[in-house]
Order: C-alpha cells, then structure tokens, then sequence
C-alpha cells in the first residue's frame, strides 16, 4: 500500500468536512501533506473529472443556426439523466467546453452571444452543479476558429470579439455557487506578430477576463479561474510563464491548467505500445509521466498554485478502441490517475463520445469503465506486468508464468480456474504459475483465437483480464488497389495480431512520419481486421510523397507473439498497387 495515499486520505478527509462547512462538494481525492493553498485545495477537491466533449464545443460551419447546436459533431442532446450517471461513476467534476464561434451576431462592432444556446448552456450548468459537481466553464474551440490570427493589438476584432463575449460570460454566470469555476481559454495557439510574442498574447488574453471576471460583481469576485499554458503544453517552457504571470496577480484563487496525453508514439500507436516500452531507446510513457508531475510540482504546487489537468487520455481513442493495447492502455490510467491523487491534483479525462455512451451513460469498453471507476474511488488496481494477451503456438510443455504488479495489493484468485489444482500463486515473486495441464484442457480443441479469457482479483481495484491465444503462422493473399483508394490485403490471422509495421522502398523507409519514425500509424496508415480478415493500407499511406510510383514497397509486419513476415506492394506507374505475399 502507497504510504502517502494513506495519509493523504485522513487529511482530505478533514478537508472534505471543512469543504460541507463551506457548502462546497466535496471530492475523494488525496492530497500532499503541506499546508494548501485555496487554489491547491479547490483542484484537491475537484478529484477526478470528466469532459464533456464534441457537445457545447462542436460547431457546424454550414449551419448559421447556433453552428448546427450541441449535436453538430454526432452527440446526442445532452440530458441531465447523462450527468447523473456520471457522478455515479465517481467523477467529482466536469470540464464544459463550448465554442461560441457561429453562435453570435455582430452589428457594428458589437458582438453579441445567441441568448437561446447561452440559456441553453446554463442550464446543462445549473443540472451538474445541482447534482454536486464541480463545473468547469470554458471556451473552446474559438482558440483556433478566430482568436490565434489575433495580431496582439487590443482594438483589434479578435480582442474585441474575446472581451466582449467575456463580459457576458461573466456577467451571465457571475451568481453560481462557488463550485463553478472559469477557465479563460483552450489550448491557446498564438505566433508572434514583430516584437509581440506568443506568450505576451497569451497574458494579455489572461489578464482581460481575470480583469472581467473579477469585476463583473456576484462571486465572481472570488470565483475560481484557470489558466492555461501555451498550447496547453506542459514543458518548463510554457509552464514557466504561467507559474509567474499566476504569481504575479496574487491571488490565490487561480489555478493553472495544462493537457497530457502522454508520449505520441505510445498514445497514438506508432509501434511502440506498452507503458513500459522505452520509446526509440529513450523513456518510458511511464517515466514520461513521472516528468509530467515533476514538471507541474517543481513550477506550479511547490509555489502554491493549484493544477487542474483539463484534458488528459490517449489520442489512439480517435481511431477507435482497438487501436490501443489493452492492457497497456489500462496501466496508463491506473498510473496517470495514482500519481494525481497523491499530488491533489485534478485530472479531466477527455471523452468526445468515445468513453462513456451519451445515450445509454455506459462506458463503451467494459474494462476501461471498471478501471476509471476503481480510479475515481482513488483505488490502486493491479495487473499483469508483462502483456495482459498470452500467445501459444502449440499446447505447452511447461508452466505458463504471469508476473504480477500488485501496486500494494493482495492476488485473490482467478474466477475461472481453481487456486492449487489450475494454478499456484509465488508469493515471493508476485507471479500466478498456470499449470501445463491447465492450459493444454483449456486449448484442446479449440480453434485459433482466444481459447480462454481469465480474470485475475484482487484486493482492490479493477479486475485484470487475461486472454490465452492459440495462433499459427497469418497466411497473406494476392490483392489489388490503387493509390487513390488504397488496398485491402485479405489475411487468414489464425489468432494472431499485429504489433506493429514498418515501410521499405529500396532499403530506405517510406509512408507518413518516416522522416523521423520507423513505424507506421496504426490507424491513419492502416487499419487491422482479425474478425474481418483484412489488413487494409490506407490512401493516406500512398499518399505520402515518399511512396512514389513505379517503386516497389516492402511492408516488413511484427506479430505480439514475436513472429515476423513481410509482404509486397508493387505501386503502378499509373497509380495502381498490386500486393503479393
């Protein structure tokens, strides 16, 4: 057990008291043992959050009616059933992002928000600050729409544009319980204009609503406000700035604000999947994520500053679930959310209708849900060290060894299989021994594919799931396609499951990022269907000026069972693609 969290829950438990004496919700997360801040002490009891994404903040540019509403990027009408389930999960907080982009008039330089969606907005507010959530209001995509072509100067539209709808904001949410907080602006993406820096924009953008804000009257007086960094990016060099200009207004009712979505080439699959994967040699996302919360103390808690992670997730999620490793997705959450409650900080899982299922209030995927839940009751889960998916060619011949970490937990059991006649636990190495004869009864007669799924307990957290596999050899057949359209290979998997793919012409690699990167993008380069039988190369591989016609392309394929092959693309002078095993 984290001796840390264990004291962190007494103290934030004596704050949670202190949090009902003020009327204020409380939040189940830990925090450091120094004396906190009320900005640090807020982020504390926001806990664990939850974004409801691609909602307020989707926009439709064809639709000059409210920019096409809350249903412009495919979800549903938000309802307030939708944000009682997400408390139930256990998130102490909600992020609102909302784009007021193509939901305002102008008339003469002024400009002024629709009066149906602000209403409308507010009253998806006022639903979740009911029900006890801590609320996060924030614009959103306007950072990108129209504000990053801002030149600096304040009597500029842009400026205007950002004051004005500020003024409003303020104004209109000025009388909300304290647990509604402001953030200024999302991932603000500014360039320099002569001698007018990114970052000077950025606190100039700062500055002028926590100027409005604070005068605006009602709580706004000392209503909470986050600030983000440039880019929203985490680095000393973004988050330097920050931690000063916070200082400087000294006021301790201001948080700053950053997004993590852990090391690229992990997060969003470029070969390299596992947590504990060093990336090209280097790091792990492990101890890239160490770095991330170093960074946040060393410039932001260390000064008093409370910190709120307004987004965080893998970017694999945008390409569908399966993009990502299972298991080394699950060990991501688990660590990212650990190392948070033992900081007080607040971490805001990002979800654009990819997590939890806006019409039903599921999550999608069974095994995230009961991880983020186990996180949210601020619960260590454990798992398997090695990957949660075992591989077997053939019935083995000796016992199968699943190494565990425990995270200061106790192995259970497994709900399956009988503990002494199916399997032994080493205690002294934390690992489960599955006997031979278990695997072999399980696999007898089996097909290819996943022959047993187990579940590993334990004494808290999330379950753990292990599939035992049986795989042969994939067999690849001859296809046809185009540059334009792409190709789809069919393959017989027999069980087995890509890793990952590399791209060759003439010894020289090829395809996106291959000027820097030696795997392709799972996901934008290709897609892997093992119930289908496809693997389909994507138009926007062949549409990388490296991959040139007449040339001939080698795609060399690495199995997670260890097994490797290689497969021909032959690219037509006319653009067309012939693949051949």
């Amino acid at each position: 057990m984290n001796f840390k969290r264990i004291i962190s829950t007494a103290l934030v438990t004596a704050l949670a008291v202190t949090s009902v004496s003020l009327g204020i919700p409380s939040a189940a997360s830990t925090v450091h043992a120094e004396a906190l801040t009320k900005s640090e002490a807020y982020a504390a009891r926001m806990g664990h959050g939850w974004n409801l994404g691609n909602s307020f903040d989707g926009f439709d540019t064809g639709n000059s009616n409210l920019g096409g509403g809350e249903t412009a990027w495919g979800n549903p009408v938000v309802t307030k059933q939708l944000l009682e389930e997400v408390k139930d999960k256990g998130y102490d907080s909600i992020r609102m992002p909302f784009t007021v982009n193509m939901r305002y008039t102008e008339d003469n330089g002024t400009y002024t928000i629709s009066s149906a969606w602000l209403s409308r907005y507010k009253e998806v507010v006022d639903w979740a600050s009911d029900l006890g959530l801590y609320v996060v209001i924030n614009m959103h995509h306007d950072s990108w729409a129209w504000l990053s072509s801002w030149d600096g100067k304040k009597d500029s539209k842009e400026y205007q544009m950002y004051t004005q709808f500020y003024q409003q904001i303020a104004d209109y949410f000025k009388d909300e319980g304290d647990n509604v907080a402001f953030e200024t602006i999302n991932e603000p993406t500014f360039s320099a204009t002569g001698s007018i820096t990114a970052e000077d924009k950025l606190e100039m953008i700062n500055s002028a609503a926590y100027d409005i804000i604070r005068k605006s009257g009602g709580n706004n007086e000392t209503r909470m406000i986050l600030m983000p960094s440039l880019n929203t990016n985490h680095e000393e060099s973004k988050t330097g700035p920050l931690s000063d200009f916070i200082r400087s207004l000294n006021d301790e009712n201001v948080i700053a604000t950053v997004h993590y979505y852990s090391d690229w080439v992990y997060s969003a699959n470029l070969g390299e999947t596992g947590f504990d994967e060093s990336i090209n040699g280097g790091s792990t996302p492990r101890q890239s994520a160490d770095s991330f919360f170093s960074i946040l103390q060393k410039e932001f808690t260390d000064n008093g500053i409370g910190v709120v992670v307004g987004e965080y997730g893998l970017l694999g999620y945008d390409s569908g679930s399966s993009i990502l490793q299972k298991g080394e997705e699950l060990k991501y959450y688990e660590y990212m959310n650990s190392k948070a409650d033992d900081a007080g900080i607040c971490l805001m899982f990002w979800d654009n209708g990819s997590g939890i299922d806006r019409s039903t209030g599921e999550f999608k995927d069974a095994q995230v849900g009961s991880m983020l839940e186990a996180c949210n009751r601020s619960e260590c889960s454990s798992y398997t060290t090695g990957l949660d998916t075992i591989y077997f060619t053939k019935s083995p011949d000796r016992q199968t060894l699943l190494p565990l970490t425990l995270n200061g937990n106790t192995f259970t059991g497994i709900r399956e299989l009988t503990r002494g006649s199916d399997y032994s636990y080493r205690k002294s190495a934390d690992a489960v021994v599955l006997k031979e004869s278990t695997v072999a009864r399980l696999m007898d007669g089996a097909s290819d594919g996943t022959f047993a799924t187990l579940t590993l307990q334990f004494s808290s957290g999330s379950d753990c799931i292990v599939k035992l596999v049986k795989c042969e050899t994939p067999v690849y057949e001859a296809a046809t396609g185009s540059k334009s359209d792409g190709i789809t290979i069919p393959v017989s998997y027999n069980g087995n499951d890509i890793r990952r793919i590399s791209a060759t012409s003439n010894g020289t690699a090829v395809g996106p990022n291959s000027s820097w990167w030696k795997y392709l993008q799972y996901g934008t380069a290709y897609v892997v269907n093992t119930s289908a039988g496809t693997l389909q190369m994507k138009n926007t591989f062949f549409s990388d000026s490296s991959v040139s016609n007449g040339s001939t392309v080698t795609l060399s394929i690495e199995y997670y069972n260890g097994e490797t092959g290689t497969y021909t693309l032959q690219i037509g002078s006319d653009g067309s693609v012939t693949g051949n095993n």
